[in-house]
């Protein structure tokens, strides 16, 4: 890029006297013409007499344009009217670097410049434009000079500084904005591109850079894997020399932990170096671990600093949080009749610390009342025998399905069958319905079902059977809005011994395998048992996905699993009616695939199921200093926001004291409340939120976050040019090479500037128009005699 390709014209042409054109141009022809007439007649050699004939007719041509009165006009800043402020970051990492054997670091480089009382460009600057100075780090801070820079700010908020200096000129002639940083922001650059005022890097030459080796960003995902679900990703910089190998370490830092793992990257040809930890916490609550990356050649570096190569040390570790759970999430059951799949369902489940499956299994139909005789002395229901201690009235009325509860929370819980109102349905965050027909449910109770999925938010399960699905009558219901298959809109059944396969969309999702590797899995779906029950839909709805199928020897495919979002829940289809044969036909011994598929089906079920009182953080900041912005959310026993309340938040800092803040209500969310803590200390955070119901039943909610200002402020070492031109770009600005400062400032009052002033000057009042006549005039007579020509 050329330095200075943006800069505007710096004058223009323009004619005092048009109307004297037309005669001018007359007179300039017939002189011409005469002069073209002379030259043609001339004996002389051709490059002789047209030489002499272009240097005549230039002179008079000259001559001839003063007559229209030729003028000069010039646009440019008015001296003094405009406001340039330089900007100079003092943030830690313009220290840390060294840019070669003897070298100072790049903020020492940028100091001698601002303060050189010899700076010729300094001076000039200061003679066209009101020069106003400011440095920034954690905040912005106008200094009279900048003698007392010191680089020892934690943090560079970058966009930050220029937000509030837009604020502070807001109305007034700022014309620019002279910028001193390596770039490397500690906040989000790119929201400094809407700035209305040109903004130039300056950039120091660098040729050399010490090797280093930073974490640039790191992102925890949670998946319903059983064996890995977090995921943790670290993304590294590096500059200067590249080792040949990076060894990055993820150790949790749990009291008496002792896991860690390790991952090694070789640099060869790699365009982004990416480390991928999977790890299974064995607690729930917030969880903390450490990541350090070091050279493969320099290993215990960070034990021995003094040895490092390193420009710094203080990008090679930070602490990374993970936030489980706690919540036992509870999935309620509801059986047609006893089977199969709700025996290897529930021992799937019951292994899983986070799952509760509370069932409610029909054992027997209503049928017309009649009274029953069994054994001697017994009037009530044998078929409760072993169920209950003491007959009832319920056990004697055949009119009544006979239920059993198992699982339940105490005796009340499910003792009037299937709940009838929001407050007990929505105390569960899963409901799983498995051959039953919808003639089992009240027409209340199917609409509360499509409530429980869309307004509260929970997960529908519907199982494959004999009366699912179209055969249960549900395309009747209103719980057919929320599942993701048409039922009025069934394919004639497969027949013969079905195949289950996934879909590349259950390839995609983590949950619907059971192995760790795409070929154990295959290898797997090969040797497991053939299903021969399916509940057929041919067509699914618009934005469902399927991510499995079953097909029979003649190759027809048929949806064996499908899933998708319905309101603030999400449904699925599970079509197949006998997958119990999975665990009852395992092909090995000593595994549980079976098992896995059911809890981790179960665990994407409830996995985004909101709870009555949840806590989020966030990233801020505070006067410039980093800071956690908390949200509270809460909801009532129908999951409706709930207001009013006063919510506590108590957080442990990382050096072990604690402090209790207000929540507020937020004015613009029912039911959600805000509070904001500064993060001063690096390290480990934990916030708990209490409070109490309208029936005063207590909530709590507790989240975890890490602060780690060292590794965000040196997590690159390079400058970032690549931020530092985009920002230019977008606010109509252009990156400036120190070595070239002062061209620039030269050139700088003839760009576009919110005060400019217009200078005309007429040219024929020039003397260097009459002497360059003069010239061309003389050069034709001195030619002339020269040649012997007279």
């Amino acid at each position: 890029m050329e330095p200075f390709e943006n800069i505007t014209t710096a004058g223009s042409i323009v004619l005092g006297s048009p109307g004297w054109g037309w005669p001018v141009l007359i007179v300039v022809g017939l002189f011409l013409a005469v002069l073209l007439a002379a030259a043609i007649r001339s004996p002389l050699p051709p490059r002789w007499k047209w030489g002499l004939f272009a240097l005549k007719a230039s002179a008079i041509a000259l001559l001839a344009i003063c007559l229209v009165d030729p003028l000069m006009t010039r646009h440019y800043a008015k001296p003094g009217e405009n406001i340039f402020a330089i900007m100079a970051d003092q943030s830690a990492s313009l220290q840390i670097l060294t840019d070669g054997e003897g070298k100072p670091a790049r903020g020492t480089r940028y100091k001698e410049l601002l303060t050189d009382a010899d700076a010729t460009w300094l001076r000039r600057l200061e003679q066209d434009f009101q020069v106003q100075n400011y440095t920034f780090g954690a905040t912005l801070a106008g200094v009279d000079s900048f003698l007392d820079l010191k680089f020892d700010d934690s943090a560079s908020h970058l966009a930050t500084a220029l937000q509030t200096l837009q604020r502070r000129y807001s109305g007034q002639p700022l014309a620019g904005v002279l910028l001193f940083t390596d770039g490397n922001s500690t906040d989000d650059i790119t929201e400094a591109n809407q700035f209305g005022v040109p903004v130039y890097p300056v950039l120091v030459d660098e040729k050399q850079l010490r090797p280093d080796i930073g974490i640039d960003t790191i992102s925890v995902s949670q998946t319903n894997f059983e064996d890995a679900p977090v995921t943790v990703q670290a993304r590294f910089n590096l500059s200067g020399e590249k080792p040949e190998k990076l060894i990055a370490t993820l150790s949790d830092l749990s009291p008496n932990a002792t896991d860690s793992q390790t991952v090694t990257l070789s640099t060869a040809g790699q365009s982004e170096l990416i480390a991928r930890f999977q790890v299974r916490p064995k607690a729930s609550g917030p969880l903390f671990y450490d990541l350090a990356v070091t050279s493969g050649e320099e290993i215990d570096v960070l034990e021995k600093p003094e040895t490092s190569r390193e420009a710094t040390l203080l990008n090679n570790a930070a602490m990374v949080s993970v936030n489980r759970d706690p919540h036992r999430s509870r999935i309620l059951y509801v059986g047609g009749r006893p089977n199969w799949e709700h025996k290897f369902l529930g021992r799937a489940l019951a292994e899983d610390q986070q799952l509760q499956l509370v069932s409610l299994i029909r054992i027997a139909k209503k049928e017309a009342k009649f009274d029953f005789r069994g054994r001697v002395g017994e009037s009530s229901n044998s078929l409760f025998r072993g169920f209950k201690d003491s007959p009832d009235q319920e056990a004697e009325d055949y009119s009544q399905p006979v239920l059993v509860r198992i699982n339940t929370r105490d005796a009340a819980e499910l003792n009037d069958g299937f709940p009838k109102t929001k407050a007990t349905l929505y105390e569960y965050d899963a409901i799983i319905i498995d051959d039953t027909e919808a003639e089992f449910f009240t027409r209340d109770q199917q609409s509360l079902i499509e409530k429980f999925v869309s307004e509260r938010g929970g997960g529908l399960l519907m199982l494959g059977g004999r009366d699912a699905f179209k055969h249960g009558k549900w395309d009747r219901s209103p719980v057919a809005n929320t599942l993701p298959v048409y039922l009025n809109r069934t394919a004639s059944p497969l027949t013969g011994p079905l195949r289950w396969s996934l879909t590349r969309d259950g390839w995609l999702e983590p949950w619907t395998r059971s192995r760790d590797t795409e070929q154990a899995e295959k290898a797997r779906l090969e040797q497991v048992p053939n299903l021969e029950i399916l509940s057929s839909a041919s067509e699914i709805k618009p934005g469902a996905r399927t991510l499995a199928t079953v097909r029979n020897d003649s190759d027809e495919t048929r949806p064996a699993l499908v899933v998708h979002s319905f309101g603030q829940g999400r449904t699925a289809a599970l079509l197949t009616g006998d997958l119990w044969k999975w665990k009852m036909l395992e092909a090995e011994e000593n595994t549980d695939d079976a098992g896995k598929f059911w809890r981790q089906l179960a665990r994407w079920l409830v996995g985004d199921v909101p709870r009555r009182i949840s806590i989020s953080h966030s990233s801020t900041q505070l006067a410039g200093q980093p800071a956690a912005a908390l949200r509270v959310q809460l909801r009532d026993q129908e999951f409706q926001p709930l207001d009013g309340e006063n919510v506590q938040i108590e957080i442990r800092l990382p050096d072990g004291k604690t402090v209790q803040i207000d929540a507020q209500p937020c004015a613009d969310q029912a039911g959600t409340y805000e509070a904001i803590h500064l993060s001063r200390l690096p390290g480990a955070y934990t916030a708990r939120a209490t409070t109490t119901d309208s029936n005063g039943k207590p909530m709590t909610a507790e989240i975890g976050w890490a602060s780690n200002p060292a590794a965000q402020e040196f997590r690159k070492a390079d400058i970032n040019l690549k931020e530092l031109t985009s920002l230019s770009n977008a606010t109509g600005g252009q990156v400036v090479n120190a070595m070239e400062l002062e061209k620039f400032v030269t050139n700088l009052p003839f760009r576009n500037m919110p005060i400019m002033q217009t200078e005309t000057i007429p040219l024929w009042h020039r003397p260097w128009i009459l002497l360059i006549a003069l010239t061309l005039l003389s050069a034709e007579w001195g030619l002339r005699r020269w040649g012997g020509l007279a």
